[in-house]
């Protein structure tokens, strides 16, 4: 590892944050390509970069690096259920909502996909939690399956959709059961959505 990248106190670095450390260098830009070229950095866009040996020490911060990528976002879907325990699949693609367009990035250590939410379904219902790398935005729970359910499952009603929860995606009945009603029927509201209305319906008869 270059002397330069041991002060970085994370597993990913910005240029902004690397550039004042390379004031003797005449072409910084060069510099950098070249630390990307030896493998030393991995680029996950242009301006932001994951430094390759702290990859040794630890895993790579996911989370962290989906609020970076691309925002402002927080992690919902299938990644937060996953997060949850609330489907027992592993989860390969992490997922993210955000008031920007809906885009994907393919990187070197996985996709990160992004998802389009109007402000006003974005605002309610996230939260914060920390890992080894530190704090990250994530969906609650029952953020995380409204947002699901809006994306995917629109046409369900009534008994379908518990159905498609239950026996199509394999989540289990009992934390389904045991979500905040009160916190769903809140997001429900704000989403203005006759499918995240059904799934608050159909889970307060649970």
């Amino acid at each position: 590892m270059h002397s330069l990248l041991r002060f970085a106190k994370t597993a990913y670095v910005e240029t902004q944050n690397l550039k004042p450390l390379l004031g003797s260098y005449t072409n910084q830009d060069d510099f950098i390509s070249r630390m990307v070229k030896s493998g030393e950095l991995i680029r996950l866009k242009n301006g932001f970069f994951l430094i390759a040996e702290k990859l040794d020490e630890s895993p790579a911060p996911f989370e962290q690096i989906a609020n970076l990528l691309y925002g402002p976002s927080y992690i919902s879907f299938e990644w937060a259920l996953s997060y949850y325990k609330m489907i027992p699949e592993g989860v390969y693609v992490v997922t993210s909502a955000s008031t920007t367009k809906s885009k994907a990035f393919d990187t070197p250590i996985g996709t990160f996909d992004y998802t389009y939410l109007s402000h006003h379904r974005y605002a309610i219902g996230i939260d914060q939690k920390e890992n080894g790398a530190g704090r990250f935005l994530i969906a609650t729970p029952e953020k995380a399956l409204a947002d699901l359910i809006h994306l995917k499952s629109k046409k369900l009603e009534g008994k379908d959709l518990l159905v498609d929860l239950i026996e199509a995606r394999r989540m289990d009945e009992d934390l389904l059961k045991n979500l905040n009603k009160k916190h769903l029927l809140e997001i429900a509201e704000n989403y203005r959505s006759k499918a995240v209305k059904n799934l608050s319906n159909v889970l307060g008869l649970l």
